[in-house]
């Protein structure tokens, strides 16, 4: 007897709680989104994405999600915040997520938040799983400075961070800060 091969929806990694997928929403058209940033934008409890994000992308996102626009500094300190407090957070971004990749990464590494990046359909990857990104930052001394070292794993999945809970509940009194 053969077994019926999974659907899509249920072949694709879930977003830990507690945790940042940085997506990219390449030129704006919900047509060249992968099916993993889709998946992401339907399923993530928060997503903070650029200013000028297209109605048409932005559609995709599934209520009653939390939906903010906001610069790229203060979507960092945004997704840090939601992250920190156990939501499953998409940071959606115009054009490639690869450029913006390291300096996000290690944002979120200083605070031990699990990031990983969803690239665009276009964008060439061999497997349709986040690439998580493992960011290890250690201080050196070298003579009479101190200097940082980070090192960085690429891997197809997830972090082995400690994953975070559910939070208690999604009230919008907590995203004032």
């Amino acid at each position: 007897m053969k077994t019926p091969a999974p659907s899509l929806e249920n072949a694709l990694p879930e977003i830990a709680y507690g945790s940042v997928w940085l997506v990219s929403a390449g030129d704006g058209d919900p047509r060249h989104l992968s099916p993993l940033g889709a998946h992401a934008l339907s399923t993530a409890d928060a997503v903070i994405h650029d200013p000028g994000i297209p109605d048409e992308m932005l559609n995709l996102v599934k209520l009653p999600r939390y939906c903010e626009a906001a610069a790229p500094g203060r979507a960092i300190e945004r997704s840090v915040k939601l992250a920190q407090d156990g939501w499953r957070v998409v940071h959606l971004v115009a054009g490639d997520a690869m450029e913006r990749a390291i300096e996000r990464a290690t944002r979120f590494a200083e605070q031990k938040i699990p990031f990983s990046i969803v690239p665009s359909a276009g964008e060439p990857v061999n497997c349709e799983a986040p690439i998580g990104l493992f960011l290890i930052r250690k201080t050196l001394s070298v003579g009479p400075t101190e200097t940082g070292t980070l090192v960085v794993l690429l891997a197809a999945s997830g972090s082995n961070a400690e994953p975070r809970l559910a939070p208690l509940s999604f009230s919008m009194s907590g995203l004032a800060g």
